[in-house]
């Protein structure tokens, strides 16, 4: 197999990386690690000097189904880390620093001198965030992480606080929200793949998992397609939805936590709810007998909580829900789409990470609760 890296090394046109990154592979059968190699846009000289430099190396050559690369680039786009992650055993950490290649079988998570930063709310996070110094990618980051626990329209009061704390890395090692009532406290942790995800001090991610359908129903009419004579307009137009058909009445239960963003009644949705789960994901139920009581705009809503009754209000031929997920406004195929799953660390991990993190608040003069 070296011998095979040897002569494709001569006659491959490494690809571009088009200023990405990151890039993270999954093998399928028939896959080699050289065509992971180039399309990141490395050499193919870089690619022979890495499989001559330890016998670890050799391991990229044996590679299944199911097995993992991760190959991050620096800012020029020169290698800094390849991450092999096989499906049977420990992961292969490769650095590249000073033209030489390093191996270890460990993830060593950082332990360097903390530094932080305090975003005090006044008039708006993405206002206060950029008067502290605190760049647009990490306030992205904060909103993507805290928008499952806090409505970033609704729930911020002047006072408020956002502690970000460094570990010389250039994501944070942990991001805490702290008002007169509570305190939200997110630690980061890298998982096999070197890939920082931030968890409670519980060791799970405030991301929910979704389940498949928010209703108890007998069977699906009609898919997510772009083409669909409409029952009532008889005409074609794309149909972004799931319509699962189920007796007037039947309950139907939030798949994921989330914030009720509107009840409305509209001509073609009949009686609908939309409800907002994090920063980027929205999910729609339409042709609703009833709203369940209490539903207003703002509301907390927990997974599986009731939210109305299925029904065959506005352009509708039965009873049935018709169900959408859309992904920063764009919509997806409920069958299809990959959603987010509620991730914990692992629990040969847990000491260390929440051992982690109790230095973290001691060292913010926060009191650890756990």
């Amino acid at each position: 197999m070296l011998a095979f890296f040897l002569i494709f090394s001569l006659i491959a046109s490494p690809s571009h990386a088009n200023g990405k990154h990151d890039f993270i592979f999954e093998v399928s059968s028939g896959d080699a690690f050289y065509k992971f190699f180039y399309k990141t846009g490395l050499s193919a000289k870089l690619l022979t000097k890495l499989i001559a430099s330890d016998k670890s190396a050799q391991n990229l050559n044996k590679i299944y189904p199911g097995d993992k690369f991760r190959i991050i680039l620096n800012d020029k786009h020169g290698l800094e880390q390849i991450i092999f992650s096989p499906v049977n055993s420990s992961p292969l950490y490769i650095s590249y620093e000073n033209n030489k290649f390093r191996f270890n079988n460990e993830n060593n998570q950082p332990k360097g001198r903390l530094s932080h930063k305090t975003i005090i709310i006044d008039k708006s996070l993405n206002y206060d965030a950029k008067k502290a110094g605190i760049d647009a990618e990490i306030v992205k980051l904060m909103v993507d992480n805290f928008s499952w626990e806090i409505d970033f329209s609704r729930d911020l009061r002047k006072g408020d606080k956002f502690i970000l704390s460094w570990d010389g890395e250039k994501k944070p090692h942990a991001m805490i929200y702290v008002n007169n009532k509570k305190i939200i406290a997110l630690f980061g942790y890298k998982n096999n793949l070197g890939q920082k995800i931030y968890y409670t001090a519980e060791g799970y991610t405030l991301n929910d998992s979704f389940t498949f359908a928010p209703v108890k129903y007998s069977r699906i009419s009609s898919r997510f397609t772009l083409r669909r004579l409409h029952p009532t307009l008889k005409v074609y137009r794309p149909h972004r939805g799931t319509d699962f058909v189920a007796p007037s009445g039947t309950p139907i239960y939030a798949p994921a936590k989330g914030v009720i963003k509107y009840t409305k009644t509209l001509n073609g949705y009949g009686n609908v709810i939309y409800l907002k789960h994090g920063s980027e994901l929205l999910t729609v139920y339409a042709h609703l007998s009833n709203f369940a009581k209490g539903l207003k705009p703002g509301k907390r809503i927990s997974k599986g909580a009731l939210i109305g009754y299925v029904g065959s209000t506005g352009a509708s031929t039965g009873p049935h829900l018709h169900y959408e997920i859309r992904i920063n406004g764009v919509h997806q195929d409920a069958e299809k789409v990959k959603l987010p799953s509620k991730l914990l660390v692992p629990k040969s991990e847990m000491a260390e990470f929440q051992s982690q993190a109790k230095d973290t608040l001691i060292s913010l003069g926060i009191k650890p609760r756990f």
